[in-house]
């Protein structure tokens, strides 16, 4: 009876394949067949669930030929049209505002800026004053199955964005407090490197939404969020727990500030959530809410859920969980959501 299982879930997830048609740099390597507790299931930035291998695909890019692989879409206030940009080219950057506040915002596997992009595009332009914006596309490298790919990959993307963020400081345009990294899932860990490849200081701050656990706990600190990697780190898990459990997000602090809504995982209004799908992409939607109304979600500092939920701590520390995040919030901060938009509950 396993053994029937396991063909049929082999089946469905090589038929899968077909259904993601990975880049053309994807296709002409040579990979590694995965065994059977090498596959799981990973939700992209649209909430479906795609093939992930822990094993196997092609080899990490290279820094050095990158470009083609990787772009960046300057939009002014969010607002369209976008603009490709790159670093190094001053003839590219006439839409940029200089002084203004720069968010860049990255997918995670399986995904790219579009779809993706579009909810923040719509929150970041109503926002008063000047904002850039910059979405990186990463989705060449990112491509379902090949999950431990797109793993090793966040590291040059994410050298390749502080090539960006360097160049736009030496241009005079940008500046290290201004910086505004948000990552999602895999994008957490691209901040990571982002922040590490950076000269002149540290990224003003990092949103890291639901930071990718798969192949990332075994992993060293300078390979994954944490911390060090900007002046100030907020992190919001959604989907905590390993595969075994159904989660795909840490579960141990990870920032200066980590929020856990609805104790962190299994969210309210996801149902039966496979492999933890909707929870995930719950990180995107909370944040996505707290740029249109910042004082949607307020947390209370405490030790733990159980805590909170028995009404154990005294909340005298809050703070709201999201854009509106001081850089002055240290601790573990706890909150209950709504199960449909709007979710917060301020």
């Amino acid at each position: 009876m396993a053994t029937t299982q396991f063909l049929v879930c082999l089946s469905l997830l090589f038929s899968c394949i077909f259904a993601y048609p990975a880049a053309d740099y994807l296709t002409k390597q040579n990979f590694t067949s995965p065994t059977e507790n090498e596959i799981f299931w990973f939700p992209n930035e649209n909430g479906e669930l795609v093939p992930a291998f822990l094993k196997g695909g092609p080899p990490k890019a290279s820094l050095d030929a990158i470009e083609d692989d990787v772009e960046f879409w300057l939009y002014k206030n969010g607002q369209q049209p976008g603009v490709l940009i790159r670093p190094d080219c001053s003839d590219c950057l006439g839409n940029y505002v200089s002084g203004a506040p720069l968010v860049v915002i990255s997918h995670g596997f399986s995904g790219d800026h579009l779809g993706f992009g579009d909810p923040y595009r719509n929150a970041l332009s109503r926002l008063p004053g000047s904002t850039n914006v910059v979405f990186i596309n990463w989705s060449k490298l990112a491509a379902a199955p090949w999950y431990e790919t797109a793993a090793n990959n966040v590291e040059p993307v994410g050298l390749y964005t502080a090539r960006l963020l360097n160049f736009l400081i030496q241009r005079g345009l940008t500046s290290v407090n201004l910086i505004h990294f948000i990552g999602h899932s895999l994008g957490s860990h691209v901040a990571n490197y982002a922040g590490m490849g950076l000269s002149g200081g540290k990224i003003g701050r990092i949103s890291a939404l639901d930071p990718a656990l798969p192949l990332f706990g075994v992993r060293e600190d300078h390979q994954r969020i944490d911390p060090t990697d900007a002046s100030f780190v907020v992190v919001l898990h959604t989907a905590m727990g390993t595969l075994l459990d159904g989660g795909l997000a840490f579960t141990e602090p990870r920032g200066h500030a980590d929020f856990y809504p609805n104790s962190g995982k299994n969210q309210p209004g996801c149902g039966v959530d496979a492999f933890g799908a909707c929870s995930h992409g719950r990180a995107n939607d909370f944040f996505v809410e707290s740029i249109g109304s910042q004082s949607a979600f307020s947390s209370c500092k405490c030790n733990n859920w159980d805590e909170y939920s028995s009404g154990r701590c005294l909340c005298l520390d809050q703070e709201y969980m999201g854009w509106s995040t001081p850089s002055s919030a240290r601790g573990l901060f706890y909150l209950r959501t709504n199960a449909n938009p709007p979710y917060g509950q301020g």
